[in-house]
């Protein structure tokens, strides 16, 4: 493949992704601090509730991995060109500083970097857990995966791609979700949120719980809470979404200074995720 069959590839397939959004190849934007024109592989452009959404897309066809000094031009031309996500892509792969360097900047700029190879796997939906007849169609936050192992109250996790589950943990960075059917006991959202709380002050009767403002979707309500409990290690936010059978949740827990960031990445999904009946075979 030559460095132009490349780009194009990599342009298609965003086109794809990205059917609604202006989508240019080989493009300049001036400079927001470098007043010169900053020139980009691929720009996407999009409105999202109202507001301009710019990814940067870069690729670049090295014959060795990509370093900490690349990824550390690449956010500054990111900052420059306004943009609120960054792609980086190569064919060769990235050494680990470069990994650390882009995932825990804590400039707001979502970054990611991945292998040309895994191009596929990058975004869309993901995964698609669920709990008896009822599921959900549940997208993959940008630079992370889903999982989809179950573990005990957990029907899958999620957490950066290129980590384990365990190192995910180590690093405070991750997420899981559940569903709650509705019945006699929990009708409605308000009940389980006061059976949740009722259970956590049992259990921790010094624990700071909190409703935090957050995005808005049609046709089901969503709230955002924080709790703060003194032995654990990062505060735990947790997005729900109030479906007409059950109430989707899900729980993520992120170090302070990439807080911002990551309830972003919760609160896309909550707006994205779409709710499924199982239809599971019945066996005679």
């Amino acid at each position: 493949m030559t460095w132009k069959d490349y780009e194009v590839e990599i342009h298609d397939y965003f086109k794809e992704m990205f059917p609604n959004a202006d989508i240019s190849h080989n493009v300049t934007v001036p400079g927001r601090y470098s007043k010169v024109d900053r020139q980009i592989d691929i720009l996407i452009e999009d409105y999202v509730a109202g507001h301009r959404m710019r990814i940067v897309v870069d690729g670049k066809y090295f014959s060795e991995k990509i370093d900490v000094k690349d990824v550390e031009m690449f956010i500054g031309m990111l900052n420059d060109c306004e943009a609120n996500k960054g792609l980086l892509i190569t064919q060769e792969g990235f050494s680990k500083a470069a990994i650390s360097r882009a995932h825990f900047d804590p400039i707001d700029i979502e970054l990611d970097i991945l292998n040309f190879k895994d191009l596929h796997q990058f975004q869309g939906f993901g995964g698609l857990p669920y709990s008896g007849k009822q599921g959900v169609l549940l997208p993959a936050p940008f630079g992370w995966i889903i999982d989809g192992t179950r573990r005990p109250n957990m029907l899958a996790t999620l957490y950066q791609r290129g980590l384990t589950l365990e190192q995910a943990g180590e690093s405070k960075e991750w997420m899981y979700v559940n569903i709650r059917s509705k019945d006699e006991e929990i009708k409605t959202l308000d009940d389980f949120l006061r059976f949740q709380e009722a259970y956590t002050l049992k259990d921790f009767p010094k624990a700071e719980i909190r409703f935090l403002p957050t995005v808005k979707r049609d046709g089901s309500a969503i709230k955002l809470r924080s709790i703060n409990i003194d032995t654990y290690q990062t505060t735990e936010y947790t997005g729900f979404v109030d479906f007409d059978d059950f109430i989707f949740f899900c729980v993520l827990f992120t170090p302070e200074e990439l807080k911002k960031k990551n309830i972003r990445k919760l609160e896309s999904i909550l707006q994205s995720v779409l709710p499924l009946n199982v239809n599971q075979p019945t066996v005679e």
